[in-house]
């Protein structure tokens, strides 16, 4: 196992999720200059309802490998349960409907606590097949989180 049993986040109950966009790589060239993307972060419980959301900003002209600054791409869920997952959606700012880049999904239970984690994770492939009949990598998301457990005090 790439994480053991110590790093990973225990059956928690309640838990707050606290992290930040770093960085995406490698995402599809645009037909018309250059990518204006952004991420749209989301927490899914494990019946599948919306928890919560946040966004990184657009990056203006970023192209294929935008960078976020810690200070405009931070997140911060509290009140995460055991068996929620958090989202990433990215997308391109067009003038009409944005464009649908890729997304990913991380099991807040694999998250470990305290300690800020670094993740890149893939954004799938593209919907588009080429030319030898292949679909091509939408790029991937890096995002630092951690788990901070609620503690309650009892009388």
């Amino acid at each position: 196992e790439l994480l053991s049993r110590a790093q990973v986040s225990p059956g928690f109950v309640m838990a707050t999720l606290v992290g930040h966009v770093v960085r995406c790589n490698g995402l599809p060239h645009h037909m018309f200059g250059k990518k204006d993307p952004y991420v749209i972060m989301r927490v899914v419980t494990a019946d599948g309802k919306d928890h919560g959301e946040a966004r990184a900003p657009v990056k203006k002209d970023a192209g294929s490998d935008p960078v976020w600054e810690r200070s405009e791409a931070t997140f911060n869920f509290a009140t995460v349960e055991k068996g929620a997952a958090i989202h990433f959606v990215v997308k391109d700012k067009d003038l009409g409907p944005d464009d649908y880049i890729g997304e990913c999904a991380l099991p807040v239970d694999l998250i470990p606590f305290d300690v800020p984690t670094e993740y890149t994770l893939s954004l799938g492939l593209s919907r588009k097949v080429t030319k030898a009949g292949k679909k091509t990598p939408n790029g991937t998301i890096t995002v630092e989180m951690q788990v901070t457990m609620h503690h309650h005090w009892f009388g």
